[in-house]
């Protein structure tokens, strides 16, 4: 119960706090006329967006190295939520149309977003002119703030226990010179403890100077040799990490971009395109239209132009499958990321069972308990699947058991792909049936991708469970889950597909 309650409510919180803290930094930096790199997509490429005085205005700068110039001045057009790339970081699609009238997206944060369409919205204020100064530092990056908030809160505690805790000097009680550990009393045996201590030199009856913690840990002690060496290293070595990073790395990391920028030399975007000089492997105007026509483009395009690896025609496994049917079960049944918590839990454990610690236990006991029930859940809810999946992929029936229908392949991320299932009659307007995933496979050449072309007709037929086996070119492609039926959930459907679309948009400038 306390595990469900704070994997549920407590870590969204802390993650959703952490956010807003995060944005509300980089917003306060950029009223200040500090550097702020953010980390965007613009139509679909990776890399940030420079902020900074050494430059002339924003410019995005590509993870290849291509450097795109977005003018201020412009009209924020609006912002859409898409959760492609991080299911449970939200993320937000705004539209910008910049002076010259060129239509991008930028795909970043929801506080950044919100915090870039307004500023990017202001007209440019030229500063007065008093004389070359020194720019600020950049903003620093969450992490090193962190290392110096730990290290801060290491040597307040220290400072603490130094301060208000109780220098005495206890008697040694009893030795264990296995684990290196000392059992000491003080204030006339009324009170032990135990504390690190030099097992070959102290003898039971010794004097060893000890520190009496303060509350809350009345009863608890330190020693005085070895504790304050090992809290030395707790806290120095991240507030130098936090140091280095805030003072040193991230100063010139954002050197660096700039260089790369000046290197370059900023693109400015192009004009709008013109009604009627569209180019025929241009992205489709979606809005609402979530056909077959502007689906089946997307898929094309993104075939060409998007980067990452290719895909090409799978193995074949046994059986003419597009993966091993034995290795789809244990990958469809045992598939989820739980059995990485329940190693670390179990390990950690395991690691040092003489000392188990309440806390540990009680943390990592219920870590454990949580994964066991989603690894539970996710084998009770996909093991009904696999009989008849399995014999369906395996066994030819007849003519009347597959039924054609054309498809449109979709890949929201490297690997993973999507078939958008359409009637095989209405032509482009045909509205979409289904939406079954498929699982991965390995392609023909190297280091690609095995699926179907990104247009084309396939024998689909139902298995009866809710998923759907796809049979194209000779090949049978088994689904990773049950399919999504588009008229059960209409409004649920079209959010799903626009966030697959969205993820094909077109590249501008130079491809990744």
């Amino acid at each position: 119960m306390m595990g469900t309650f704070v994997g549920l409510v407590v870590v969204p919180l802390v993650v959703a706090g952490l956010a807003r803290w995060g944005a509300a930094r980089r917003r306060r930096a950029l009223a200040m006329g500090r550097a702020v790199h953010f980390r965007c997509r613009l139509d679909g490429r990776r890399g940030r967006l420079l902020v900074d005085p050494r430059l002339d205005g924003p410019v995005f700068l590509g993870r290849a190295g291509g450097a795109v110039a977005l003018p201020r001045g412009g009209t924020t057009l609006g912002a859409t939520v898409a959760t492609v790339d991080r299911p449970t970081a939200e993320k937000v699609s705004l539209r910008y149309r910049t002076p010259q009238g060129r239509v991008v997206r930028l795909r970043l944060a929801t506080h950044d977003a919100r915090t870039l369409g307004v500023w990017l919205g202001e007209e440019p204020r030229p500063g007065p002119v008093t004389g070359r100064r020194r720019p600020l530092l950049p903003t620093a990056p969450s992490w090193a703030v962190f290392a110096l908030a730990a290290a801060l809160f290491v040597g307040l505690a220290a400072a603490d226990v130094a301060v208000f805790g109780e220098h005495t000097a206890a008697e040694v009680v009893r030795v264990d010179r296995d684990d290196e550990y000392c059992t000491v009393a003080w204030d006339g045996g009324v009170e032990r403890a135990g504390v690190d201590c030099d097992a070959e030199a102290v003898r039971a009856g010794d004097r060893l100077p000890v520190v009496a913690l303060p509350w809350p840990f009345l009863g608890d002690a330190v020693d005085t040799w070895i504790t304050p060496r090992i809290v030395a290293v707790l806290g120095g070595v991240p507030g130098l990490l936090g140091l280095g990073g805030a003072l040193v790395l991230n100063p010139l990391l954002c050197a660096r971009r700039v260089r790369l920028v000046r290197r370059a030399g900023p693109v400015a975007l192009p004009q709008a395109v013109v009604e009627g000089e569209a180019d025929e492997e241009e992205w489709p105007a979606l809005g609402d239209d979530l056909r077959y026509a502007s689906l089946a483009a997307a898929a094309r395009h993104a075939d060409r132009h998007r980067p990452g690896p290719r895909v090409t025609p799978p193995r074949r496994g046994p059986g003419r499958t597009s993966v091993s049917p034995w290795g789809w079960v244990l990958g469809t049944v045992l598939g989820t990321k739980a059995w990485c918590l329940l190693l670390f839990s179990c390990g950690t454990v395991l690691n040092d069972p003489s000392h188990p610690g309440r806390w540990r236990l009680l943390l990592l006991g219920t870590t454990g308990i949580v994964a066991l029930a989603r690894i539970g859940w996710v084998v009770t809810d996909r093991s009904p699947l696999c009989g008849p999946v399995l014999r369906a992929a395996r066994t030819d029936a007849g003519k009347d058991a597959w039924r054609p229908m054309r498809y449109v392949r979709l890949c929201p991320e490297p690997g993973e792909m999507v078939l958008v299932l359409f009637r095989p009659e209405g032509g482009d307007v045909t509205a979409p049936q289904y939406l079954q995933p498929l699982s991965r496979s390995r392609g023909t050449g190297r280091r690609t991708v095995g699926g179907p072309p990104p247009v084309g007709e396939a024998l689909v037929r139902d298995t009866g469970t809710g998923a759907l086996i796809c049979e194209i070119d000779g090949v049978r492609y088994l689904p990773s889950r049950r399919a999504t039926e588009a008229a059960a959930d209409p409004a649920r459907t079209r959010d799903e597909l626009r966030d697959l679309a969205e993820s094909h948009l077109r590249p501008v400038g130079p491809r990744d």
